[in-house]
């Protein structure tokens, strides 16, 4: 029986049979998951919409003018990814026996908001707690010192209208599934910060002309859109 050391010599086989993508495979998962996508609710303010700093994408949102856009197939790939990643931290929580409430919808009349928290945990030093579950890449993971913005915002509108007073943002990096988790506690002045704006936005007469948003701001895509 050959040993280790002349194993080692043995000349490495060429492959026979040429290696290429199928694009047919390729093409048909993309074409089976792809599907027109849902504009949001007319009449209605979502957290994820306020997390941005676009009034004019805000109001798009708020009066029903964000057309529907293809769902690509990556994009629902993502979509799905992000669902298993909620799947797992319910088992860890469950896990960890502090898991109170999963999905649960959130609602305020004034001003009109619809939303869905993530998770509701029993923290041991703060109690009943929302958390907030974000998945980022590995260079935005490094560089995080605090949660982001529109996060933030989210996690504002989420303690308000469930009046806790403790919540959490957690993120799990992509790449090396490490984690961090950004305690915040609720904020009446970010609160009220929040309501007028909406109360703004409900009290224009037409739609602001410019995006206060970032360069990939989708009011972007519905000005590229308009002017075709």
């Amino acid at each position: 029986m050959a040993g280790f050391d002349e194993l080692l010599n043995v000349p490495r086989r060429k492959r026979r049979a040429p290696v290429t993508l199928d694009d047919w495979l390729m093409k048909s998962l993309d074409d089976s998951l792809s599907e027109e996508g849902r504009p949001p609710r007319k009449g209605v303010f979502y957290p994820t919409a306020l997390g941005s700093r676009c009034d004019r994408y805000l109001y798009n949102c708020f009066h029903g003018l964000v057309k529907s856009e293809v769902i690509s197939g990556n994009t629902q790939r993502i979509f799905d990814n992000g669902n298993f990643l909620g799947d797992r931290y319910e088992t860890y929580f469950k896990k960890m026996r502090c898991l109170l409430a999963v999905e649960s919808p959130l609602t305020s009349t004034n001003p009109p908001i619809s939303g869905r928290l993530d998770f509701l945990i029993q923290h041991p030093e703060y109690g009943p707690t929302i958390v907030e579950l974000k998945s980022i890449n590995d260079n935005g993971f490094e560089k995080l010192t605090r949660p982001k913005p529109e996060h933030f915002i989210q996690l504002q509108i989420y303690l308000a209208i469930a009046k806790r007073d403790h919540g959490i943002v957690l993120y799990e990096n992509k790449n090396t599934q490490n984690v961090k988790a950004f305690f915040i506690p609720r904020s009446e002045e970010e609160w009220e910060e929040i309501v007028e704006r909406c109360q703004f936005i409900m009290g224009l007469d037409e739609q602001p002309l410019a995006c206060g948003g970032y360069i990939f701001c989708a009011c972007r895509r519905e000005w590229d859109n308009d002017n075709l």
